[in-house]
């Protein structure tokens, strides 16, 4: 709900899972899963994150200074993901962009606040919205999500 962790190494599977609010910190990596249906807060990872990040988030941030596994975003509702490495792949609904430049300062500060090295320039993903709401023309973007 509130207050910040934070981990002074690697994070295993499902670290900020269905947070509300608050900070969570990961200075190394994070495996699977990590920030999996979030409704609120915000994940930083100082390096790389593994597959199905941010999988059905609901509201809030994560930010990766390093690369994210595949299907990044898979599902998610809301909420937003900036990564500043290299992407293996999108998962269902996902869409990536260039942040803007008061999202970049934003995440700027957020690393800074926390001691993180500063990466390149992030991307920003977010829902494409099409599995928001069920149409039988879009029958077959369900079925691979299903």
């Amino acid at each position: 709900m509130s207050g910040t962790i934070v981990v002074d190494g690697n994070a295993g599977n499902g670290a900020a899972a269905s947070i509300r609010g608050g900070t969570v910190v990961v200075r190394g990596d994070c495996a699977a899963r990590a920030g999996i249906a979030m409704k609120g807060g915000r994940l930083l990872v100082g390096g790389d994150a593994g597959y199905m990040t941010a999988f059905m988030m609901q509201k809030g941030y994560v930010a990766i200074a390093g690369d994210a596994g595949e299907a990044l975003a898979d599902s998610m509702y809301q909420g937003t993901v900036y990564v500043a490495g290299r992407i293996a792949s999108l998962g269902n609904d996902a869409v990536v962009d260039d942040a803007p430049d008061e999202e970049q300062s934003m995440l700027e500060a957020a690393f800074a606040e926390f001691d993180l090295p500063r990466p390149g320039r992030f991307q920003r993903i977010v829902a494409g919205r099409k599995l928001w709401n069920f149409e039988k023309h879009e029958l077959e973007t369900w079925r691979a999500a299903l």
